[in-house]
């Protein structure tokens, strides 16, 4: 953090506006994207699941934190909610393989920050046994496992929790967090994971997207850095 004329100024601007996202405007970009860089049939394919999660019932919209009902000590080092799509969870998972050169093992996903299950949900329909998330706002947490009903969906689940005090289940093999936290939440969650490092199963690596901090670089190798077409920058990394 650092100080200007008085005031504490972040170096991760938290609870940032997104409600632009749920906008006509941005939806058609976001479509026009899709085309650009995944073709007529992913678009298509896409454009068919979000008609069938709206039928169902099912609610990734994005969402600001202000008035949402936070836990833990660190209620304000949280940001806006951007769930994440089927697409863009193929592409960074696709670009996992091909860094490190080989299938990952799909045991257990972990995301941290889950909002409204976007996450965990596209991993666990990606073939992962077991999909886990984290979320400190119980109004998204609540969405969340309102979404995984409506899909009848096992081994998916939400857990209403501040992410400082969780730690990862011994076999999980992916840790997801797309700018969930400040760099103060990130250093404790961190050491949480450094803490069960010799005690995984198997290997295990960081996908961060939209990093905006450098944290992780101090406790994991970072294997590379891609750039999504929608802008979006993901950070790839190994525990162990």
């Amino acid at each position: 953090m650092a100080r200007t004329k008085g005031k504490i100024v972040r170096d991760t601007h938290t609870n940032a506006d997104m409600s632009h996202q749920n906008s006509l405007r941005y939806k058609i970009g976001e479509f026009l994207g899709s085309l650009k860089e995944n073709g007529l049939k992913s678009t298509v394919d896409k454009i068919t699941q979000r008609v069938y999660y709206k039928i169902k019932g099912v609610d990734f919209s994005t969402e600001n934190l202000h008035d949402l009902t936070l836990t833990g000590d660190f209620q304000d080092h949280g940001t806006a909610l951007v769930s994440t799509s089927k697409d863009f969870f193929k592409k960074v998972f696709e670009d996992l393989e091909t860094i490190t050169g080989k299938k990952i093992e799909k045991n257990i996903f972990l995301d941290y920050g889950s909002g409204k299950g976007g996450a965990i949900i596209q991993a666990r329909n990606s073939g992962f046994k077991q999909s886990i998330g984290i979320e400190f706002a119980k109004e998204l947490h609540d969405v969340a496992e309102l979404n995984i009903k409506r899909l009848s969906l096992k081994n998916v689940d939400s857990f209403y929790q501040d992410a400082t005090l969780y730690l990862p289940p011994l076999d999980i093999s992916v840790i997801y967090l797309f700018n969930p936290f400040d760099a103060v939440v990130m250093e404790k969650v961190a050491q949480n994971i450094v803490s069960l490092k010799e005690d995984f199963k198997n290997d295990v690596y960081i996908i961060y997207g939209n990093p905006s901090c450098e944290v992780l670089d101090n406790y994991f190798t970072l294997l590379d850095k891609r750039e999504h077409v929608s802008g979006a920058r993901v950070n790839y990394y190994k525990v162990i």
